[in-house]
């Protein structure tokens, strides 16, 4: 089967049996093994945290995880309590990040700050008081998925 090209925003995929076998961002180009199991970046260990974050977000948005602008609060949150991720100290950071991650669907500071202290304890044992079970199990899948989209990019 002969490749296929893909140029989005400042990316470009050159996919190859159906595999993707290389991704080119504007910080440099990235390889996927045979498997499909691991990406390398030329040059580097791992990608930019910025663009990571970016791609990880888009991600969300692609899959349909995120499916409000205040489901932003619980990746805010889950990269405050997640090691070696950056902290947050307000949303007007946190946004001012995702800006600078060039993400383009951003959350307004209010959207955020009505959500912020909806819920106690450490992630992924988030206990809601604003929801029933299944938007808080909904909500805990956001931070699931959104570390699983960042730590495999």
């Amino acid at each position: 089967m002969a490749g296929n090209n893909i140029y989005v925003k400042g990316s470009y995929i050159d996919i190859h049996d159906n595999k993707v076998v290389n991704l080119s961002v504007d910080k440099g180009e990235v390889h996927v093994d045979q498997t499909n199991d691991s990406v390398r970046e030329s040059g580097d260990d791992e990608l930019d945290m910025d663009v990571r974050m970016g791609m990880a977000v888009q991600g969300l948005w692609d899959e349909g995880v995120l499916k409000h602008l205040y489901d932003y609060t619980w990746v805010m949150e889950v990269m405050n309590q997640t090691e070696g991720l950056p902290y947050f100290n307000t949303p007007a950071s946190f946004i001012a990040y995702l800006k600078a991650a060039d993400v383009e669907r951003l959350p307004s500071e209010d959207s955020i700050n009505k959500k912020i202290n909806t819920f106690t304890g450490r992630f992924p044992d988030w206990l809601f008081v604003d929801c029933d079970t299944t938007e808080a199990k909904r909500r805990i899948n956001v931070g699931k998925r959104f570390l699983n989209l960042f730590k495999s990019t």
